[in-house]
């Protein structure tokens, strides 16, 4: 017996077929280690760099600009973009046949370097002084696709002012104050600071350049601290000149003055010892000494932290007493008061 199928069984078989070779495709490619759909998220431009700005320091060019912390990982890292100052042509554009804004052309923007994704500044040391030049920065994603450009901005670096004179500190509780001299109208000032001598950041601690020729600093005594201060002229992207001579501020070498005004005020059966507080306010205690045998020479007998102190001991025969002040770490010389004794009235 002959069996014909008929145009639609065949039609009904062949898309089965298909159906279960797709379904086979499908789970090969999940059984592989395939997480989930694939989406166009990546192939989007990424998000520009923004908030390029620069400053000419001596012989550099520094550029800074931001970029999301949390956004780092998805690009590859940026490019920086500069345009070389153009030069008047030899053969005006439509003669040569390309356009002013063509790419080739002299005052074009070119990639200069590339910069990884966790970083945020770059210097530059190849520019001329008096000549301008323009930067921009791009970010370019995991794919290789780049974003749109940051902000341009223009710097025409001028000779540097010169370096700030006389840097002084003065401590004052938890903060402390430099000061230098005027360096003139136009002048305004940076600050850096550091906890490693010789090393210091590229941004001041200063949100902005500063107008006057003092700065009040946060400042503890438990470790030392190191600042230097450039002079800077100019307008957005600023010229700045080398750096003042470094103030070393070290609290474990500061020495307080002996203590003034030390007065005794003697009873038959004690001697209480009083002085002036400490001008230092880094000041931590205070020290007294007492010496009653010239052989034995001066004894220690105590410590405080106030300007005052008891001795208990009765003042039956002369002695003298000593106080000193301590620092952070060292003791300063001391003040003497001498032929301490009780005199009975008569």
């Amino acid at each position: 017996m002959r069996i014909v199928r008929s145009q639609k069984s065949e039609v009904r078989s062949f898309s089965f077929t298909v159906c279960c070779l797709l379904f086979t495709v499908y789970f090969l490619l999940v059984s592989c280690g395939k997480k989930g759909d694939p989406t166009l998220k990546s192939y989007e431009k990424p998000d520009p760099p923004t908030g390029l700005r620069a400053i000419h320091r001596e012989s550099e060019i520094i550029l800074f600009w931001d970029f999301p912390k949390n956004k780092e990982q998805m690009i590859k890292g940026f490019y920086l973009m500069k345009s070389i100052p153009p030069h008047p042509p030899l053969i005006p554009p439509l003669v040569r046949g390309d356009a002013e804004g063509s790419k080739g052309g002299r005052g074009d923007f070119e990639r200069v370097s590339f910069i990884e994704n966790d970083k945020r500044s770059y210097i530059d040391r190849d520019f001329k002084i008096g000549s301008k030049y323009r930067y921009k920065i791009i970010s370019q994603n995991l794919r290789g696709i780049t974003s749109i450009d940051s902000n341009i901005i223009e710097i025409e670096p001028k000779d540097p002012p010169a370096p700030p004179r006389r840097p002084l500190f003065k401590i004052e509780y938890d903060s402390l104050t430099l000061t230098w001299e005027d360096a003139g109208d136009g002048i305004l000032y940076n600050i850096y600071k550091s906890d490693k001598k010789g090393l210091y950041p590229l941004t001041p601690v200063n949100e902005e350049p500063i107008k006057g020729t003092s700065f009040r600093d946060s400042f503890s005594i438990k470790r030392p601290v190191y600042y230097i201060i450039r002079n800077l002229r100019g307008g957005e992207a600023r010229d700045e000149g080398s750096a003042s001579e470094e103030l070393e501020i070290n609290p474990s070498e500061f020495v307080p003055f002996p203590p003034e005004g030390l007065q005794a005020v003697i009873t038959e059966e004690k001697v209480y010892l009083i002085w002036r507080e400490a001008p230092e306010t880094w000041v931590v205690g205070y020290r007294v000494y007492r010496e009653i045998d010239k052989k034995e020479g001066f004894i220690f007998i105590g410590e405080t932290q106030t300007p005052a102190f008891l001795d208990k001991e009765k003042p039956l025969t002369k002695r003298n007493y000593r106080v000193t002040a301590l620092g952070p770490s060292q003791e300063g010389l001391a003040s003497e008061i001498r032929d301490v004794v009780f005199v009975p009235y008569r």
